[in-house]
């Protein structure tokens, strides 16, 4: 059995890997995340794999008190030029956050034909996957509550409090400035994303797999008016099924 974990800024979600299977997933602050890592020390955790955006060196003390608690292997994953013969997009490697780069390496690995992921977190990351295995790049929009602080000095505008994004039917004209504010998100993501898939399924010979993952990925990926496939734990997935790659090699 492995523990999987995906460090965030902000959030860190945790998951046990066994069997080609993921359970046990629970998402939660990653300054209180290691206060919450004894739920698993009655498991048999024959190793840790996990990927971090956060700082070297917070990172490097996680994982010290990840051995101390498990004592066991503790595997971070980075983002390289290549892994599982999928090749990175970056001019430099190493600055693709790793929790996309899992994403795109075993979605290819799975899929084995071009994949658009749609990350939907703080940031909403979106990555293209060609059907040779080559990451093209890709972007990142600002997330719910950066396009809300955008408000912060505007007169009229900067009462308006909220703290979950709240995606309502886009078959309407908005009437009211709240709906006005959540609407235009609303209508600047889904526009966005299906803008890019339809540049992006015109470059390929065939048509991309569009993956929806993240906290807000729900409420997207029902808006949408592409097919699509939602992921909610993409990220731990991928951790999962590239270690069993890594442990087969």
């Amino acid at each position: 059995m492995r523990l999987v974990l995906d460090i965030g800024n902000t959030k860190t979600t945790i998951g046990l890997w066994e069997g080609g299977a993921l359970s046990s997933v629970i998402n939660i602050d990653t300054n209180n995340f290691l206060t919450r890592l004894s739920r698993y020390k009655h498991k048999s955790i024959e190793q840790i794999y996990f990927v971090s955006v956060i700082s070297s060196s917070q990172t490097k003390h996680i994982v010290q008190e990840l051995k101390s608690l498990f004592g066991c292997k503790t595997i971070q994953i980075k983002s390289t030029s290549k892994l599982l013969s999928v090749s990175n997009g970056y001019k430099f490697p190493a600055k693709l956050g790793s929790d996309r780069w899992v994403s795109i390496v075993a979605s290819y690995n799975l899929y084995q034909k071009s994949i658009f992921i749609v990350d939907c977190g703080t940031a909403i990351s979106l990555d293209f996957i060609n059907n040779e295995a080559k990451h093209l790049g890709g972007y990142i929009l600002g997330g719910f509550q950066g396009y809300m602080n955008s408000f912060m000095d505007a007169y009229n505008l900067r009462g308006i409090k909220t703290k979950t994004m709240s995606f309502k039917s886009k078959k309407s004209m908005p009437t009211t400035t709240i709906e006005a504010v959540y609407k235009g998100y609303n209508l600047m993501i889904i526009s966005s994303i299906e803008s890019a898939f339809r540049e992006f399924k015109k470059s390929n010979k065939q048509s991309p797999l569009l993956i929806i993952s993240g906290g807000y990925g729900a409420k997207i990926s029902k808006q949408l008016s592409i097919k699509n496939k939602f992921e909610p734990n993409l990220v731990i997935k991928s951790i999962g099924l590239i270690s069993d790659s890594l442990e087969n090699i």
